[in-house]
């Protein structure tokens, strides 16, 4: 067992776009299983026992399929990415150094060895905050922002980006490591959006920049690690990828 990393997995959306009604979209099966059940493997495999699941939705359909296997925590009100992890954070036990957090919904193609990696190299560049991204067809996704050293200096989502910037294809998959200490600080700065009235969990990295916090990135060659279930046709390439992974 890992006492020095945690995670936490971001399940508690409700999946308009699926069209999901009984039960949440993480539920939807990728080869045979439910898409929660891969990031929750991987995370076993690095020792983490009982990651944190955040519900909301359905979440019966979740409980009743992982049992006894994580623990839960839930979000009351749908008010975005950040207060799900805000609701979690206080059942990260006091000892933890690291967490990971990822999304359910975007870490089907997740294995144990790509966490490992990820996790030595936060480690090893004793970074604040590593987010894993991906070159990829960047459509409908943040693009990552890099200086002429080529750190990372921010996200810009697709619809506040410039014709320069939507030509980057470089993205920001959601799922990332952080020092749990960087999580304490940051988390509860994090502003209620004007526009949506939710508070968004990648506006994390804007304020680590902005307080000259150590931002890594661990880019990953293999595309499917940027691949999102948001729609029926996201689930069907899924499946499809997950198909040829399989024979």
């Amino acid at each position: 067992m890992n006492t020095s990393l945690h995670a936490i997995v971001l399940a508690a959306g409700k999946g308009t776009r699926m069209n999901a009604t009984e039960k949440n979209k993480v539920m939807y099966e990728v080869g045979g299983k439910p898409m929660i059940a891969y990031p929750i493997t991987a995370l076993r495999g690095l020792g983490i026992q009982k990651p944190i699941v955040v519900v909301g939705f359905a979440k019966e359909s979740i409980m009743n399929y992982l049992g006894d296997q994580v623990q839960y925590a839930e979000q009351v009100k749908a008010e975005g990415t950040a207060d799900a992890v805000r609701a979690a954070l206080p059942l990260v036990p006091q000892e933890t150094e690291h967490v990971i957090v990822l999304y359910g919904d975007h870490s089907t193609f997740y294995t144990t060895a790509l966490l490992q990696t990820l996790v030595d190299h936060h480690i090893s560049s004793n970074a604040a905050m590593t987010l894993i991204t991906t070159h990829t067809d960047p459509t409908g996704y943040g693009r990552i922002l890099r200086d002429a050293q080529g750190h990372m200096t921010g996200i810009v989502e697709e619809k506040n980006a410039t014709e320069e910037q939507k030509k980057i294809t470089e993205i920001n998959t959601g799922n990332a490591v952080y020092s749990a200490q960087f999580l304490h600080a940051y988390l509860p700065q994090i502003q209620r959006n004007p526009v949506s009235g939710e508070y968004y969990f990648t506006d994390i990295v804007a304020l680590g920049v902005d307080h000259n916090e150590s931002i890594e990135t661990y880019v990953v060659e293999d595309k499917a690690i940027g691949m999102g279930i948001n729609t029926p046709q996201q689930l069907q390439e899924a499946e499809i990828e997950m198909l040829k992974r399989q024979t």
